[in-house]
């Protein structure tokens, strides 16, 4: 019995198609790169819905370079997650896709870890209040956002990682 099927052309390991949770992880994962990416091109075009008042990416150009690079990275990463699920993955090998998942959890941990362990203390001493605008919109909005990221980059990793072992 084959532990393979075929899909136009490509085949990819059954337990891919059958794992249920690197399925859901992989897929929200995506829906995370993809809507962070709409975000950004919102406010690189002027947008300023959950931005703290007063803050406009166009109006500040090193926050919109930031958006510009941010755009192509978040759709990079939407692809990579994809790539863990779908039939197009199963022709890319295995290892970059493993090593550019984990890159991509690990940046986001990286990124946000500090910031959301600093929040949340500052949510146990009752200092919260003292922060301005633009810090609490990082502190509980923009930093979580990227800690989410990398939980669920790391758990369609680590799925993909278990079912494509000896691949």
């Amino acid at each position: 019995m084959s532990h393979r099927y075929e899909t136009k052309g490509t085949s990819m390991p059954r337990s891919l198609a059958t794992t249920g949770r690197t399925t859901f992880f992989a897929y929200a994962t995506a829906a995370w790169a993809f809507a962070f990416a709409a975000v950004h091109v919102y406010w690189a075009v002027g947008g300023s819905l959950g931005l703290p008042p007063g803050l406009s990416v166009r109006g500040n150009t090193p926050l919109f370079v930031i958006d510009v690079i941010a755009v192509p990275m978040c759709v990079a990463g939407g692809v990579l997650a994809l790539a863990l699920v779908r039939p197009f993955g199963a022709r890319l090998a295995r290892k970059p896709l493993l090593v550019g998942a984990w890159g991509m959890s690990v940046l986001c941990l990286v990124h946000s870890v500090p910031a959301v362990l600093q929040a949340a203390l500052l949510l146990v001493s009752g200092d919260a209040d003292t922060l301005t605008a633009p810090e609490r919109f990082s502190f509980f909005g923009y930093e979580p956002y990227w800690f989410v990221g990398g939980v669920l980059t790391g758990l369609a990793a680590f799925g993909y990682q278990r079912a494509t072992r000896g691949r």
